[in-house]
Formats: structure tokens, C-alpha cells, sequence
């Protein structure tokens, strides 16, 4: 994993996407990634930490309504993605705006990610959803 970080560097990238040996998309170095294409949200479900952020996120569309599963994301369906994001403990939902450089979408957070996005940080106040932890 660390190599491909370093290619990802050399080429002026922020982020690297992994792939199974079919070449069907997997994961990234510490977060799950999320497309959405054709109006379904997909996680990959082969070669992955099934991380809790990202279960979070397929519970959120649940709530809002949005089609979401964890399947196969091909790299025909990530590249022609109307919006992508990736999950993380430290970030949470976090919207990509672009892809090898060409912008998704507008080149801004899309309006589904947007969304999950703040109702994701409105959960971390809503006891049913969080726990506070107290130093004794």
C-alpha cells in the first residue's frame, strides 16, 4: 500500500484507490470509499475493512431514503460516478471532487454527499447513535 501512496504523490494526487486482481475496485490506504452511479450508492464488499463509518453510511442512506449496498464497484462505474466519498474514524463522510485530476460532477460535494454528510455529525450528538465517554 505504501507504494502505491507514493505513486499517487508523484502524480500530484491526494488519495489512492486499490483493486482487486479483476480490477474491480476495493478500498484505500485507512478509508472505505462510495460511489454513487445510476441513483444506487456502492461499497465494495470483496477486499475490504468493513469499516463502522462506512456501515454508518449505509444505515444514514437507509434513513434518507437513498438506495446504498455493498456489491462489486467496477472501475467503469467509479469513473463515471456522479459522486464519490470516502469514510474514516478521524473524517467521516468525506466528499472526493475529483478524479485523476477532471472534476466529478461540478467539482464540488454533491447534494446526496452533502446530506449524509451532515446528518453524519448530526448523529455524534443524538444518543441513540453515540455514547459519550466521561474521565473518571
Amino acid at each position: 500500500m505504501e507504494m502505491s501512496l507514493f505513486e499517487a504523490y508523484e502524480h500530484d494526487a491526494n488519495f489512492v484507490v486499490l483493486k482487486d486482481m479483476g480490477g474491480n475496485i476495493t478500498e484505500a490506504p485507512g478509508y472505505n470509499i462510495v460511489a454513487l452511479h445510476g441513483g444506487k450508492w456502492t461499497t465494495p464488499t470483496r477486499g475490504v475493512l468493513e469499516g463502522i463509518t462506512r456501515q454508518t453510511v449505509l444505515d444514514l442512506c437507509k434513513e434518507l431514503n437513498v438506495t446504498a449496498e455493498a456489491g462489486t464497484l467496477t472501475e467503469a462505474a467509479f469513473r463515471g460516478a456522479d459522486e464519490i466519498l470516502v469514510t474514516s474514524t478521524a473524517g467521516g463522510v468525506i466528499p472526493i471532487v475529483k478524479l485523476d485530476g477532471k472534476n466529478i460532477g461540478d467539482g464540488a460535494p454533491g447534494p446526496v454527499t452533502t446530506r449524509l454528510r451532515q446528518l453524519y455529525w448530526k448523529k455524534h450528538s443524538d444518543p441513540g447513535w453515540s455514547a459519550p465517554l466521561r474521565r473518571e
